[in-house]
């Protein structure tokens, strides 16, 4: 029985890392909207909305999420460490653009911010593929 508790909130955690993506995927749009039609600043402050959002995600999978599934499955700490790894990644390239911001530089911050987010769907894949089969654990 001990089991299927654990699955079950395992379960939630995939569904709220999930949820997080999509919060992060609407947030991503209103700064495509904002980069295509609103004047700088409103460019600077969706991008800020934006990182300030993606860092609390990387935060949370960093020093909550993943420590407790690598607790529970110890096998997939080359995936998470590879995964914790790719968030410094990520966090460099958000402060690129937000340097290109900063300097008006639109046309280069929306290049970076572009390859960004196409690196940060992959990412999302996998985490989503990993993260939801931990909910699926064997009974004892």
């Amino acid at each position: 029985m001990k089991q299927s508790g654990l699955s079950r909130r395992l379960a939630i955690e995939a569904r709220r890392i999930s949820s997080q993506h999509r919060q992060l995927d609407e947030l991503y749009g209103l700064l495509l909207g904002a980069l295509e039609h609103e004047p700088l600043a409103a460019v600077r402050r969706g991008f800020e909305r934006f990182r300030d959002a993606l860092e609390a995600h990387f935060a949370m999978e960093d020093d909550v999420h993943f420590p407790a599934f690598h607790g529970l499955r110890p096998e997939l700490e080359s995936r998470l460490t590879a995964l914790i790894e790719e968030h410094k990644v990520m966090r460099k390239a958000l402060d690129d653009v937000r340097t290109c911001l900063k300097s008006g530089d639109l046309e280069t911050g929306a290049k970076f911010l572009d390859a960004l987010v196409v690196r940060l769907a992959r990412h999302e894949e996998i985490e989503e593929q990993l993260i939801g089969g931990l909910g699926k654990l064997p009974q004892d």
